[in-house]
Parts: C-alpha cells; structure tokens; sequence
C-alpha cells in the first residue's frame, strides 16, 4: 500500500518538475525578428575622396536603406572636426525605403586626411560611425 501511495504520489508530482523547467509550452518565444526595430543597411560607410584641391569644398553622400521593421529615426550626425557638415533626414525612413547623408568637408590645410561623422538613430547600435579620407593638394603659387 505505502508503494501504491508512493508512486501515486512521484506520478502526480513528476510533471510539474518537467513544466517548471520547460516553461508554459503555449508562450511563444520571441525571436529577432519578431521585435520591431529599425536597421541602417549601408550602400558603403566609408569613402576615398583621392586627391581634392586645397580650399574647395567636396561633398559625399552615404546612402542607405531601413531594412527592419519600424522607423527608422536619425537624430543627430555628428563630423569630428568643424571642418566638415552633414544634412540628413529629418522625417522617420518608413521600413523598405532609402535616404542619404551629404557630408561637406572643406579642406583648409594640405595633406593626407581621416575623417569621420558619428550617426545617432534609433536603430541598434544607435551610433554608427561613416569614414571618408583623402589628400588634399596645396594650392600652386
């Protein structure tokens, strides 16, 4: 009797070990692409300018598309130097279409150059960092 009642009692038990460890087999595990959020998928994040003319302003335009799955938002692009400006979007980029960042460098003095414009959105990561580089030529005397 007391084997009875003692397998009576593993057999009502034993199942709620199993579930606790298992969790509710009706919730759905959430997967990245269930989550709503937005992604910047570069046409290039970095661009070689070559040579360029001391004192002339050269622009470049970085574009991308939001391939995710919500709006993508820019907030901010921030140049490293005041030597360069950025214009970018200012409405939300709707999943499936494209904009583009135009960056203005403008260089005053010779040489070899990095340069870089920090992006700020709401995609992951929310900071994002476009390059463009070069040689700027002296002017001739």
């Amino acid at each position: 009797m007391k084997r009875l009642f003692l397998a009576l009692v593993i057999a009502c038990v034993a199942p709620l070990f199993s579930f606790a460890q298992w969790g509710d087999p009706t919730t759905k595990q959430l997967s990245a692409s269930d989550l709503k959020a937005p992604v910047i998928s570069w046409d290039k994040d970095s661009y070689n300018f070559g040579e360029i003319p001391q004192g002339i302003p050269v622009d470049v335009v970085f574009e991308f598309t939001n391939t995710g799955n919500a709006p993508l938002i820019i907030t901010n692009v921030q140049p490293a130097c005041n030597c360069t400006d950025a214009v970018w979007p200012k409405t939300p980029i709707m999943p499936g279409q494209r904009g583009e960042i135009q960056v203005t460098f403008d260089a005053a003095t010779g040489g070899k150059f990095s340069k870089t414009a920090v992006v700020t959105s709401n995609a992951k990561p929310t900071e994002q960092t476009l390059v463009f580089t070069g040689v700027v030529v002296s002017k001739k005397k």
